[in-house]
């Protein structure tokens, strides 16, 4: 529950400055260009290059209808927004308060300039615990690998993000108030996808939450929320999804411009694929931010990216299997665009079957400086047991060249399990590319929510050799929060219209008494003893309300606070 008086949470961060890399840019669309020289005003690349366009950059570029929008030559993709070198990056903590209470696993996190201000922000989601869950002891589920009872339904209270704003310090806020959500049943269950881009064309960063859920299969409705005029994000399904009901198991979801209309769309898998006749859902972007649903094509996958493969310009489809089910056709591989946002003509890619069958995420970045985008996968073991990083090198013409293996957590050959929850899960579900060594060319950053693994780095050495940097060691190449203290702050109270009234009668009062004689001290003290009454007001009704939900404390209470104000009038009135 809410207690009357919000705690924000200061949790110090020191962001680490990135080096921009010299690249070139005369092949980004417009919107890209437009969108860093805004968020960069002294990078004077960007500048020129909008100039030479003959861009203008500022302001609003809101439109009716995408469809009425010409063509972009280069499509944007949320793997550029998410890798923008311009961003300061850092190895933010695990599971900063209160995200370690309000999460049991799957914690995920992204960084961006949510506010537009310069400094980098974060979000976090998680899954919920559910109130019924059944014979989980010592890292064990169920024999029959499931956690609730009644076919695996799991209950329990949806959570919320949490979002952490930077500063010019090097703080982060605590400032999930931010994101509102006025749904019936608010909040997320099992998201395992962020999905970060400017859906709206405001000029602000919006977010799309993927959603799982947890225990069943039957998929989970998921969260849009849009940034509003006041600084706030609402979530707008209701409003700005042509089926704001939908539910699906979208185990791997991506966004970017796949139609070249200027405008961010979501593409999102279907694991249920031979039921609902489709394997990609395509929400498609109409550049206002309302996204309308329609199948198409696709191939059935878990990990999914988009990535423009082949240099067309358009975003093709990467996709990631579980390449030894038997549910349905596993399909590893690239799935191309038709040039309208439709996926149907198949490559596929090389597999690890053997130990490695399992794709929870992948990505794509040049890797080697020769204009295309190579491909990294995060790679585990039957039940996630294992770790590995698998690099793809692309020869262009749709040729692809295996480089074989990385792993991270290699397990004992004779370890055999039902259970998801095991020792040697230490799956990766986020791949980050920096320069991290400044020697030009693009390293791999591995995110995940175990300690063996995460923040693992590699270094790459040309020609596609990679050294492996541990968790233990990856302060040598970024900024490593993980440890950073937490502070509390009361939000600024906002004054009932009581107790304005009579501050700004007490203002008034004060003022027409500037150029008085002494002598109205009492009509003063009496004023402000008025003042104090109305706050003292306040804060006994919230004490109360405290009380009433159990609330735990984190901060100052708010009996200090009342002591502390009864202690600030008395002095005043003594003056």
């Amino acid at each position: 529950m809410k207690s009357s008086v919000q705690i924000i949470f200061v949790l110090t961060a020191s962001l680490m400055a990135t080096h921009a890399l010299s690249q070139d840019i005369s092949g980004w669309s417009d919107n890209t260009v437009c969108r860093l020289a805004k968020a960069t005003p002294d990078n004077v690349e960007y500048q020129a290059e909008s100039t030479k366009r003959g861009l203008s950059c500022g302001g609003s570029n809101k439109k009716s209808s995408s469809a009425l929008s010409p063509k972009v030559a280069k499509a944007l993709a949320g793997i550029d927004i998410e890798n923008d070198p311009s961003l300061a990056f850092f190895k933010p903590p695990m599971a900063p308060y209160p995200t370690n209470m309000n999460y049991w696993f799957g914690r995920q996190w992204r960084i961006a300039d949510f506010n537009n201000d310069g400094y980098s922000d974060i979000i976090y989601i998680g899954t919920i615990k559910p109130n019924n869950i059944i014979d989980i002891k010592n890292n064990k589920m169920e024999v029959s690998g499931r956690w609730c009872p009644n076919n695996n339904d799991c209950t329990g209270t949806y959570r919320e993000p949490a979002l952490f704003l930077g500063d010019a310090d090097g703080n982060l806020t605590y400032s999930s108030w931010l994101l509102v959500d006025n749904r019936e049943i608010p909040g997320l269950e099992g998201p395992n996808q962020i999905l970060i881009a400017d859906y709206n064309n405001d000029g602000v960063m919006d977010i799309y939450f993927a959603d799982t859920g947890v225990g069943n299969v039957d998929g989970q409705v998921n969260s849009y929320f849009l940034s509003q005029p006041d600084g706030t994000w609402l979530e707008s399904s209701d409003t700005h999804l042509s089926h704001s009901s939908f539910v699906v198991w979208d185990h791997g979801a991506a966004t970017g411009d796949i139609d070249n209309d200027g405008d961010m769309d979501v593409v999102i898998t279907e694991i249920h694929s031979r039921q609902n006749r489709t394997a990609f859902w395509c929400l498609m972007n109409d550049g206002t931010g309302y996204l309308k649903k329609r199948k198409c094509g696709g191939a059935d996958s878990y990990g999914l990216e988009l990535a423009d493969m082949d240099g067309d310009g358009d975003l093709d489809a990467l996709v990631g299997a579980e390449e030894n089910t038997r549910h349905h056709v596993p399909f590893t591989g690239i799935v191309w665009n038709d040039g309208k946002g439709r996926f149907s003509l198949k490559t596929k890619l090389p597999e690890h079957k053997k130990k490695y069958s399992g794709i929870p995420e992948i990505s794509a970045s040049d890797l080697d400086n020769d204009g295309d985008l190579d491909i990294v996968v995060s790679r585990v073991g039957e039940y996630y047991v294992g770790t590995a990083i698998q690099i793809i090198e692309n020869l262009g013409n749709k040729k692809f060249k295996d480089h074989g293996l990385i792993e991270l957590l290699i397990a004992p050959d004779d370890f055999k399990t039902k259970s998801e929850a095991n020792i040697w899960n230490s799956y990766i579900d986020s791949i980050v590319f920096r320069d991290l060594d400044n020697d030009g060319d693009m390293d791999v950053y591995l995110a995940g929510q175990h300690k063996q693994s995460n923040g693992s780095i590699l270094i790459n050495q040309g020609s596609f050799v990679f050294d492996l940097i541990r968790p233990v060691d990856t302060h040598k190449f970024v900024t490593d929060r993980t440890d950073s203290k937490i502070k509390f702050s009361y939000k600024k109270h906002i004054p009932t219209d009581e107790e304005q009234s009579v501050e700004d009668e007490l203002a008034e009062f004060e003022a027409s008494l500037e150029n008085e004689p002494a002598g109205f001290d009492a009509a003063i003290a009496k004023r402000k003893a008025k003042v104090a009454a109305a706050k003292a007001k306040r804060i006994a009704e919230e004490t109360a309300k405290a009380a009433e939900t159990d609330t735990v404390d984190t901060g100052q209470s708010v009996d200090d606070e009342l002591a502390a104000f009864e202690a600030e009038l008395a002095a005043e009135l003594a003056e």
